[in-house]
């Protein structure tokens, strides 16, 4: 199994070795493109100067001249009358040439070796020290000459070809470790996003388990923790369900019981019935949410109605009309007529009556709960209430279930009916925010 470390390793040795070989290639097509004609110009303009030179300006001591001109940064072979060879300036490499060159030279027609030497893919025909890689040409006392600057003369251009080359490495290095970082980078981005979800959860989508290296074992070690999570949730909601649905039955019994006896009891008898009343209902509504959170986690509904705000919010207020007026509580909606949620009526009359009473739990006697809605982009129902308020350790625990903060313990709630609240709205693809200052009252946006 190949390890992080060696494939980092690996790659990082072939981005060297591609953006070497790339930026000698393209060094080498700029020389031949651009710079290889330019020198062999430039050689050929010092020939003809030095064959005007000598045969205006001396006393035509030819070996002389040839030393001088070697002495400028130039290295030749004269070919004389008898085909012996000299050489002036530094050695050549290879000094074979073909006696038809020779010929054709001594008869007048100038040997372009430098502009036509061949192309090599990553040989540069600057630096091959070759005969036929010269400028040749003849001077009236018959002499054949092959000249080329020498390496000592080329110093200036080494260095633009040496500029060029580093340059070239250095970005495509940079470029090629970019690309391949990302590479590297993304599954652990998808693993990232896969520890959200899980936190959400919803299942991981996409994880890298195909991989033969740390990320692939990491990733199906993450696929089969998530897996255990989702089979342990699983196990709990159906015991929850089961429990749940067990507890119904006797506790709806109990409660008619409770309200007989408190009915036909008088004095303490008659409060401890009332009590024993009241926490049946408790634990009844308690179970009820309980059956509800456990369908919502194994079989959510399909949204498919479309649900008028409005009369959806109207009627649950109207539902809720009793304990209202106990506390002598106005409720003041502001929702135009015409908005409708693709939903599902029950659960949308869940989600209103949650956090309504919610509000109203918190509220003070003959205050006011505002019911607002905008529409834009979405669909945002904000309920205000002027209560307590909550600290920020409640706004922070507000949606986990069985959480019950200290400004709510005196009433009646189970913990249950605000983490309904949210899983309803995770269905509809949206979420809740919350605004709150302790003794000034809260807001809590439902965002769908």
């Amino acid at each position: 199994m190949k390890t992080l470390y060696t494939r980092i390793i690996v790659t990082m040795f072939l981005i060297l070795l591609l953006s070497g070989a790339i930026s000698l290639l393209i060094s080498n097509v700029a020389y031949y493109t651009w710079w290889q004609p330019s020198y062999s110009e430039k050689t050929e303009r010092v020939a003809k100067m030095a064959e005007s030179y000598v045969e205006n300006h001396t006393d035509l001591d030819y070996d002389a001249f040839y030393t001088f001109l070697a002495a400028t940064g130039y290295q030749l072979v004269v070919v004389d009358s008898a085909d012996e060879r000299r050489r002036f300036g530094g050695a050549f490499r290879d000094e074979t040439i073909s006696d038809a060159v020779i010929q054709s030279v001594r008869n007048g027609a100038p040997y372009q070796g430098m502009r036509d030497f061949p192309f090599h893919l990553f040989l540069l025909g600057l630096f091959d020290n070759e005969l036929t890689n010269t400028y040749g040409f003849t001077l009236e006392n018959g002499d054949v000459i092959f000249i080329r600057p020498d390496l000592s003369a080329q110093i200036r251009e080494l260095h633009l070809f040496v500029g060029l080359f580093f340059a070239l490495v250095t970005l495509l290095a940079f470029g090629l470790i970019a690309i391949s970082t990302r590479s590297l980078v993304r599954p652990l981005q998808t693993l990232t996003k896969a520890t959200t979800s899980v936190a959400m959860r919803k299942a991981p989508e996409h994880l890298p388990v195909e991989r033969q290296d740390e990320i692939g074992t990491l990733a199906r070690q993450f696929q089969h923790m998530s897996n255990e999570i989702n089979r342990t949730e699983a196990r709990q909601r159906r015991f929850v369900s089961n429990v749940s649905h067990e507890f119904q039955s006797p506790l709806t019994s109990l409660v008619g019981y409770a309200e007989k006896l408190a009915d036909g009891t008088k004095g303490e008898s008659k409060e401890y019935a009332r009590v024993i009343e009241q926490e049946t209902k408790r634990l009844s509504q308690l179970t009820k949410q309980l059956l509800l959170l456990s369908r919502l986690d194994e079989n959510p509904p399909i949204l498919e109605t479309n649900v008028n705000v409005l009369q959806s919010v109207s009627e649950v207020i109207q539902m809720n009309a009793f304990i209202l007026d106990q506390k002598g509580i106005a409720v003041v909606t502001d929702i135009p007529q015409d908005v409708v949620l693709k939903s599902d009526p029950v659960l949308l009359a869940q989600v209103w009556n949650n956090v309504l009473v919610n509000a109203v739990h918190a509220s003070r006697d003959g205050g006011t709960i505002h019911i607002t809605c905008t529409v834009d982009p979405g669909v945002v129902i904000s309920v205000t209430d002027e209560g307590i308020g909550m600290d920020d350790e409640t706004k922070e625990h507000l949606f986990d279930r069985f959480y019950r903060g200290d400004t709510a313990r005196t009433s009646q709630g189970t913990g249950l009916g605000l983490a309904i609240t949210s899983d309803i709205i995770d269905l509809h693809g949206g979420n809740i925010t919350v605004e709150s200052s302790l003794g000034i009252g809260t807001t809590i946006h439902l965002h769908f």
